[in-house]
């Protein structure tokens, strides 16, 4: 990968920290767990204090996974407090009404569905799993677990919820485990496409290019329309080093979904790499208008402004990043280094600091921080951050450049 530049181990979906899949229930616990009810009730609104006239549609309505959340919630919760529908009927309508509360992002909300459905029903495999993924937006890796373990225990047979806890397993970087459970998945639905992409992912963090490639390949032939497992393709291409593969499968991503940040992202890498400046600023800026809130497109894109000269659009874009999360060591170590370009060691060190407080594990932070103390003589200091840089196992290059500099300072490793 180019040097300072970012791209995504994982797919990311707006909304998710994973492309999560909650089917909405349409039919009793005791049958088709991918089912709604079909009942008519008499209902209240979701809005107000007063019962409502009954509405006909309003179960068609809170099944369809397809109907907005702003139409399926209200309906729900006239089904809800209607008072009417008990027990397992009554369940299905919290959890319904909790799917549509996770596609607004209102996990807390959802989390109180979930908890209501199993409290009515324990024995529903569904909301367990469907818990679980809340409880993981929600970095609770062990309540999640547990959630994924008694789905699995109720359901033996439920390969979403044996892709979730791979995916949550591989959170906790336990890549053995996620491994043997996506394997089971894909044993359960050999043509699972997630679970192909997922277990993808966690061979490429194993480093085993050619098994991450060759799933990626799998989710695709299951999901041609699968802009993520293009993406994660490509990126892998690029690890590979065939490039042109690379950016035709990011394109192809970027095809299916235009609003695709990631995959215009990992392309903007590439094309820095290829010092194709302007379509790598232009990639970075479909991310970021894609979504404004990509913390990496922002840097990155700094990036590109710092190559082309332009220390302060740099700076804007790194000190936009720090506004989004003001816990980016990597955004105040690329603004330290725009700082430097132009002048203010100040402002430099004060970035560089800040930069190694959030990770002191990170020897990229001590080696910038080294260079300025170098620019304001302060080299006793520069010769310290060099040497903890080399305590933190950098990589091959990064460790000859750092005893380069020790050598230019007068010093030794």
């Amino acid at each position: 990968m180019f040097p300072g530049a970012i791209r995504l181990a994982k797919p990311v979906v707006t909304g998710s920290n994973r492309p999560y899949h909650e089917p909405a229930a349409t039919g009793h616990f005791g049958g088709s767990a991918m089912l709604r009810i079909i009942a008519f009730a008499l209902l209240i609104s979701a809005w107000g204090f007063a019962p409502s006239p009954a509405r006909a549609d309003d179960w068609s309505v809170c099944k369809d996974n397809n109907a907005p959340a702003d139409s399926a919630i209200p309906a729900c919760t006239r089904i809800i407090g209607a008072g009417r529908t008990k027990g397992n009927d009554l369940a299905i309508a919290y959890y319904n009404r909790g799917v549509s509360y996770r596609k607004k992002n209102d996990n807390d909300r959802a989390l109180s569905d979930y908890n209501d459905a199993i409290r009515i029903n324990p024995k529903h495999a569904l909301s367990y799993n469907n818990r679980a993924n809340v409880w993981t937006d929600k970095d609770d890796f062990d309540r999640a677990l547990a959630d994924y373990n008694t789905a699995i225990k109720l359901d033996p047979k439920f390969a979403l919820a044996f892709v979730n806890r791979g995916d949550s397993w591989d959170d906790r970087g336990d890549h053995t485990r996620a491994i043997a459970d996506l394997d089971q998945a894909i044993r359960l639905d050999p043509k699972y496409a997630r679970a192909y992409n997922v277990r993808g992912v966690v061979w490429k963090k194993k480093g085993d290019l050619d098994r991450a490639l060759a799933d990626f390949t799998e989710a695709i032939r299951y999901d041609p329309r699968s802009a993520i497992a293009y993406a994660n393709r490509g990126d892998v291409w690029d690890d590979k080093g065939d490039q042109d593969r690379a950016l035709a499968d990011l394109s192809e991503a970027i095809r299916i979904d235009p609003n695709y940040a990631h995959a215009y992202n990992i392309r903007g890498v590439i094309h820095r790499s290829r010092n194709d400046l302007d379509r790598a600023l232009a990639d970075y800026s479909e991310a970021i208008r894609s979504d404004p809130r990509f913390v990496l497109a922002f840097i990155n894109r700094g990036n590109v402004h710092k190559d082309r000269g332009d220390q302060d659009r740099a700076i804007v874009d790194f000190g936009e990043a720090i506004r989004i999360n003001a816990k980016s060591d990597v955004a105040y170590m690329r603004r330290s280094e725009a700082w430097l370009k132009k002048g203010d060691t100040i402002a430099a060190l004060r970035d560089a600091d800040q930069a190694v407080d959030l990770d002191p594990r990170d020897p990229v932070n001590y080696t910038n921080r080294a260079a300025v103390m170098r620019a304001l003589n302060r080299n006793s200091d520069a010769v310290a951050d060099l040497r903890k840089a080399l305590t933190l196992n950098p990589s091959a290059r990064r460790k000859g450049e750092i005893e380069a500099a020790l050598q230019e300072l007068g010093s030794t490793p």
